[in-house]
């Protein structure tokens, strides 16, 4: 029985942790889901899904030798569903790195098997788009389609001009 109800803000952060890049450290790419669930929900599939995902890419990435080129940062973000404020919080703590964000990708569409990618990157980023997902082709996921963002917590990175990425279920 689920009693969910809306309550006043409180503190909230979001959660943030990284394999740091072997030759530019520097560079940012941003996997990333929300810890909040939507109201009358158990939050297993948005986003718990969405977290585990993330958190495993990350641990598996972490055990690669060598670590990869570019830093991978994970967030968690906080209260997506009720205002965006970790998206928000996020986009405005780092804004003076913004620009080293090479990409960022949400994972927010449930579970499910990965299908593709969705993105918004700009002209000048299908081709390396379409190189990536037809790697992934193999596994089934070979699909690439533009969209709007990658995620509603990214989003807030968007005029910033970092390329976002959403995963397709």
């Amino acid at each position: 029985e689920l009693t969910c109800e809306t309550r006043p803000d409180a503190p909230s952060a979001n959660v943030v942790g990284e394999v740091v890049g072997r030759e530019r450290p520097d560079e940012i790419v941003l996997l990333g889901a929300h810890l909040d669930s939507w109201d009358l929900g158990t939050g297993a599939i948005d986003d718990g899904a969405g977290c585990g995902i993330v958190i495993e890419a990350a641990r598996q990435i972490a055990t690669l030798s060598p670590h990869p080129r570019r830093t991978i940062r994970v967030v968690l973000f906080a209260n997506e569903e009720n205002g965006l404020a970790g998206g928000k919080a996020y986009a405005k703590d780092h804004a003076a790195e913004l620009d080293r964000h090479v990409a960022a990708l949400e994972v927010d569409m449930g579970q499910g098997p990965p299908l593709g990618l969705s993105w918004n990157a700009g002209p000048p980023a299908e081709a390396m788009l379409k190189a990536i997902t037809g790697l992934m082709g193999a596994l089934g996921a070979g699909q690439l389609k533009p969209g709007k963002s990658g995620g509603a917590d990214i989003s807030r990175m968007l005029p910033s001009g970092v390329p976002s990425l959403g995963l397709l279920q």
